[in-house]
Order: structure tokens, then sequence, then C-alpha cells
């Protein structure tokens, strides 16, 4: 991040589960993967989220099964059109 800029992750933003208290799964000045989602200019902070960044990770890995799943499984017409082929042979 830049110089003068914080940033600031709630413990509600840490896990889908309850965290009670966030120094029991990070130190201050630990380096962490999080998604932006706000900033406050006027006080030169940002607010980030873990939860956020694997529910979206999540939705992706969803949407790339989902897509081949769609390729790989041959829909009826598909099937009734390659039977109608094979019957003109």
């Amino acid at each position: 991040m830049a110089d003068g800029v914080e940033g600031y992750l709630r413990a509600s933003e840490l896990s889908r589960d309850r965290v009670e208290d966030a120094r029991t799964l990070l130190k201050e000045g630990q380096e962490i993967e999080a998604k932006f989602i706000g900033v406050d200019r006027k006080n030169r902070t940002i607010s980030l989220s873990i939860k956020a960044k694997d529910a979206a990770e999540e939705a992706e890995a969803i949407k790339g099964y989902a897509r081949d799943a769609a390729t790989a499984v041959p829909t009826l017409g598909d099937l009734l059109k390659e039977q109608m082929e094979n019957q003109g042979d």
C-alpha cells in the first residue's frame, strides 16, 4: 500500500466463521490477500475483506465448473441428432 494509507480488516471480514478477536488469527503488519471493499479518503484508510475475497474466488470456481460441466454433458438434442444421423447410414 502507499505510504500514509492504512488498511483495516474488521473481525467480521476475516472469515465466514465467527471471530471474536482478529489478533488470534493475524498479527499487525502481517501480509495477507484480501479484497478491497471501501475507502475513507478523509482518514486515508481502506477497508479490506478476506471473506469477500474467498467468496469471489469460490464464485469464480463454481462458474468455471458449471462452464466445464455444460460442455462435457451432451444434451437430449445432441443425442437425438446423433441417433438420426446414424440411422441414415
